[in-house]
């Protein structure tokens, strides 16, 4: 028979063993089995490797010990659990985290004493801080799932006391609850959170700050910028910037704006790429005077436009039908020393074929082949305005040369990559 060794009591980490059960198992009377994950944890048991190894509590004697494949007895040494749970201060918080197991399901408030079992864990288990915050984003999901933000809410401020934070799945999942609550105040603390923990927030993190945006009043949705610029003051103001962004996605063009005007009027951090933001947004919802101004606004206070605010420029007049602009976009871009990239092509060459000029078109098309590889874009674009103007023969000629050379025409998938650098 096979014999499991258990080590001595003092070499046991218990305080490791308290979150193991917290997260993976309990305690409680008859004869119930504890997950294999706390078999090494506990007593990195020897031989041990069998499936049908377990670790039960015996449902007479009380005493923790070890059955294997189809025995019925205790094998190894097994000892006294009462003695397990009471023999040092380390032993005694077991029972306290296990009980707090139990109280999560009852939605019984157990943050006070949660923290004290912790306490403990974080003092001794400093050199294993991935495990710690693996343990503590579970923890905060387990929480959340039975609705149990407040305590969720205050476990948190508690790990970022002491440099702990969990990990962005859980900071997401915080920040949309709270977002359903429409608590103001926790969201914008989970979120002050979230910067300072030096995590990146993602696409996920964005979308729950575009969707709680709308139960803000005016006043707290300034308030909130206004926070987030200051938290950001040290870095770039990237996350500014995609609120920004994802606020005129969702479709609160007027808000977004609202926010951009707010960093504007308190002179907070931004850059070339928020009156890029600013300007695509504006462009795509007609407002070219006040689009004008804005470009106008960037340049007196010395933000230097880029070749992607000139793409944005010239593609949004393309698009209203604004083909005088384009060109004067087009020219100014050139002194700049800024060279014509695809988009800006496309959206010349698009613009002179609408307007009925394709004779002018077909020639910045062929200039355009000398420096890049034409996309499918401009491709469609000028076969569509041949024929619409009835240049049946050279639109025939076009198409022949695009399904022959496909492999060398710039798709959907590269546009995208491109479009990336609008906002980021």
């Amino acid at each position: 028979m096979n014999r499991y060794r258990i080590p001595p009591l003092p070499t046991m980490n218990l305080c490791r063993l308290n979150l193991q059960l917290l997260f993976h198992g309990d305690i409680g009377c008859g004869c119930e089995s504890f997950p294999r994950a706390l078999f090494y944890e506990v007593g990195r048991l020897k031989p041990g490797t069998g499936v049908e190894s377990g670790f039960r509590m015996h449902r007479l004697s009380g005493s923790l010990g070890f059955t294997h494949g189809r025995s019925k007895s205790i094998i190894g040494n097994p000892f006294p659990a009462k003695f397990m749970l009471s023999s040092s201060a380390n032993q005694s918080d077991l029972a306290t985290v296990v009980g707090h197991c139990r109280k999560i399901t009852t939605g019984i408030s157990i943050t006070d004493d949660l923290t004290k079992a912790l306490k403990h864990f974080f003092s001794s288990e400093k050199h294993e801080v991935c495990c710690a915050k693996e343990m503590c984003s579970l923890f905060i999901e387990k929480l959340c799932k039975v609705g149990n933000l407040s305590d969720a809410s205050s476990f948190l401020r508690y790990l970022h006391d002491r440099q702990i934070h969990p990990d962005l799945n859980t900071y997401n999942l915080l920040l949309a609850l709270a977002g359903e609550t429409g608590n103001f105040d926790l969201f914008c603390d989970i979120f002050q959170k979230l910067l300072l923990s030096k995590l990146p927030p993602d696409l996920i993190s964005y979308l729950n700050v575009s969707k709680v945006l709308p139960s803000f009043s005016d006043s707290k949705l300034l308030k909130f910028i206004s926070e987030v610029s200051e938290t950001t003051v040290h870095s770039d103001p990237t996350v500014v910037n995609r609120i920004i962004f994802v606020t005129a996605k969702s479709g609160q063009i007027d808000r977004s704006l609202m926010m951009f005007e707010e960093l504007k009027n308190h002179e907070c951090k931004i850059d070339t790429v928020t009156f890029n933001t600013v300007l695509a947004i504006l462009g795509r919802a007609g407002r070219v005077d006040k689009m004008l101004s804005e470009f106008s606004l960037m340049k007196e206070l010395g933000y230097s436009p880029d070749i992607v605010t000139y793409d944005t420029l010239i593609n949004c007049l393309r698009r209203l039908g604004r083909l005088d602009l384009c060109k004067a976009f087009a020219e100014e871009m050139l002194r700049r020393g800024f060279e014509l990239d695809l988009q800006a092509y496309t959206a010349l060459i698009d613009g002179l074929g609408r307007a009925g000029h394709v004779n002018d078109a077909v020639i910045l098309f062929g200039e355009m082949k000398k420096c890049h590889r034409p996309s499918i874009y401009v491709y469609r674009s000028m076969i569509s305005n041949l024929k619409k103007f009835g240049k049946i023969e050279e639109a025939m000629d076009l198409l022949k040369e695009m399904n022959s050379s496909t492999s060398k025409v710039i798709g959907p998938e590269d546009f995208r990559k491109r479009r990336g650098r609008v906002h980021e």
